[in-house]
């Protein structure tokens, strides 16, 4: 199996808002929105990068608790398998791919939702509606029962996944790809 890292070619891949301080990524999803960057237009309500901060704040919290080792207060962020282009083009105008083995990480260092962690772990959910977060031996046996999720089509909810998300909790492996 591999591991996806979606990014806008030109840039430098695995960068990540969270890595910055509020004011720094404010500034920054400012400026990407000013030169009509696509992924940077979701912030339609000024709350992205909040909304960001509690859902990787939860998404850590459960990782812990079911026994991860993050490396990390936030992830770096992979698909499991090759996504269609169909996503790719929605995310960026220019996209780029770096494909990585999953057998080059530490399997302790990951989590996986099957979909989106954004719609698995946003604000507007209680507690009881978080679909879920699987430590790698669970995303296995979630996709012998469920499969893969189907491609995204145009009649899709974003709230619908197609695709799993992989959360890397750790620099070690993405450092190499940087």
């Amino acid at each position: 199996m591999n591991l996806y890292h979606y990014y806008e070619k030109g840039r430098t891949p695995f960068m990540t808002l969270s890595d910055l301080t509020n004011e720094e990524a404010i500034q920054l999803h400012t400026k990407l929105t000013t030169e009509n960057d696509i992924f940077a237009r979701r912030d339609a309500d000024g709350q992205y990068m909040h909304q960001r901060r509690i859902v990787e704040e939860r998404a850590y919290s459960m990782f812990v608790r079911k026994g991860g080792k993050p490396q990390r207060k936030a992830p770096h962020y992979m698909i499991l398998a090759e996504t269609e282009l169909v996503e790719c083009k929605a995310w960026f105008l220019d996209c780029a791919v770096v494909k990585i083995a999953l057998n080059e990480f530490d399997k302790n260092t990951l989590s996986f939702t099957y979909g989106d962690s954004f719609p698995t772990f946003k604000p507007i959910f209680d507690e009881a509606s978080v679909y879920d977060l699987f430590l790698y031996d669970e995303i296995l046996e979630v996709i012998a029962k469920r499969g893969m999720p189907p491609a995204r089509n145009e009649n899709m909810s974003w709230l619908e996944p197609s695709y799993i998300e992989v959360q890397v909790w750790s620099d070690e492996t993405i450092s190499k790809y940087r």
